[in-house]
Parts: structure tokens; sequence; C-alpha cells
């Protein structure tokens, strides 16, 4: 058997949220409780104005959270590092809802597609490809969209999608919210035969949430998952190292 991932091979969360957007933690707190979690990492994604039920945060909110974050992280010196990201919305069409000179200033961008998941197989999966082709995206949040017990994820062509993330070495995202557990098993076990490399991030929109992690990590464990195949568990060097590498490619 392969050795899979565990709980304590995680250095890093690339997904959670603050009340600068729909979380109800500061920035503070949500390190705070990251590094008594043992993480070394934290990537803040709050959702962009696009998602306007989630109060996402504009161009200008983001260069004033930047500010905040480089604040926290003299502080931490050296020892934890909070980085500058955003969960973008993909529109209807693709396209994204921040522009690249925004996207370009970000440490990471994660992007996610929270509406009309209701569209046809062959219109959902075009939408997803072109979200993919932009080059200031690193990670497909929740890819599905599915929600447990409540709405189903999107019918599109995984194949395809996965195929394209591997091509633009684009990370998919495990998210270990108990509501979503997206990817599932064997669509993990499907991209991973594919090319595909990972995260497992919490979505925490509260410090507690960050206990979410051991569904996440039982997920990638459903799916093969060991440690090679995800970012989450690079240091903070390999993850950096990753994103140039990726950028010159």
């Amino acid at each position: 058997l392969p050795d899979l991932v565990r709980q304590e091979d995680i250095r890093g969360d690339l997904q959670c949220h603050t009340d600068w957007s729909d979380g109800r933690a500061s920035l503070e707190q949500m390190a705070r409780r990251a590094i008594r979690r043992g993480l070394e990492y934290l990537l803040i994604t709050d959702h962009s104005h696009g998602l306007g039920v989630a109060r996402g945060v504009s161009p200008a909110d983001l260069d004033s959270q930047g500010k905040k974050i480089d604040e926290l992280n003299s502080g931490f010196n050296g020892s934890f590092s909070i980085l500058k990201g955003v969960e973008v919305e993909v529109r209807a069409d693709g396209s994204l809802d921040l522009d690249p000179p925004v996207l370009e200033r970000l440490d990471l961008v994660v992007a996610a597609v929270h509406s009309s998941l209701s569209q046809e197989r062959e219109r959902i999966t075009a939408r997803y490809l072109k979200a993919l082709d932009s080059p200031f995206v690193h990670i497909l949040a929740h890819p599905t969209g599915r929600l447990i017990d409540r709405r189903d994820g999107a019918d599109a062509d995984w194949d395809a999608i996965f195929r394209k993330a591997a091509e633009r070495k684009v990370l998919l995202e495990i998210n270990a919210s108990p509501q979503r557990l997206d990817l599932p098993d064997r669509l993990i076990r499907r991209a991973l035969e594919l090319g595909c490399f990972f995260v497992i991030s919490t979505d925490s929109h509260s410090p507690e949430q960050f206990e979410f992690l051991e569904f996440g990590v039982g997920m990638a464990r459903r799916g093969g998952l060991t440690t090679r195949n995800i970012a989450s568990c690079w240091t903070l060097r390999e993850l950096m190292k990753w994103k140039e590498e990726r950028s010159t490619q």
C-alpha cells in the first residue's frame, strides 16, 4: 500500500475566510488558531466582491488587508506566515471577477464556481476550462460545487477539466468542510490518474473550523494520495518555488 497522507503531514491551509468577508473572526484570530493547530502558513482567501451574499472584498479592500497581513507577519518573525490571497469568483462565462493587475499582486489565487451550477454539461465544462486557462489561478476550490444533502455538484466533463488542470498546473482542492468534502474520493482517484496535484483546505470561516482538517485528510486517503501529491504538505519555500517555476512555463 502507498504511504498515505496523515494529518501531521499538513504544513499549511490554503483556504480560509475572515471578517473581511463572510468569516467570523479577525485575521489575527485565524492566524493564532492556525499556529495552535500546528500549521506553518495560512492563505487568506476572502471572497471577491462578485459573490455579493458573502460581502466580498474589493480591490481596495485587498490592498488594505495586505497591509494588515504585512503587519502581522512582521510580528511572527518568520515562525509563521500569512499569505495574501482571494477566492475569486468564476463568472457564468468563465471569466474572473477581479482583473489581472489585482490578482498578480497576491501570493496565491483560489478560483471558485458558486453560481449557475446547473448549466448544461458542455457550457459549464467550457466555463471551468476558461478559468483554468488564466495564468493567475493557482487553485480550483471545491471543484464540483456540491453541498452534501443540499445540492448536487456540477454535471461537467471532469476528465477534460482534470487534464486542463494538470496541463496548467492548477492544484485541485479537497475541501474539508463536512458540508462539501469536495473533491469526492472517486474524482480524486481519477484526477490523480490524469496527473493532477492537490491541496487539502479547511475552508474555515471561524477558528474552530481548522479542526475540519481531519475530514479532508480522510478524503485524500480514500483517494490514495501521499504527501508527494499534496501541496499542503510542502514547505512554504517549496510552495513559492513551485509558483515561480509554474509562471515561467
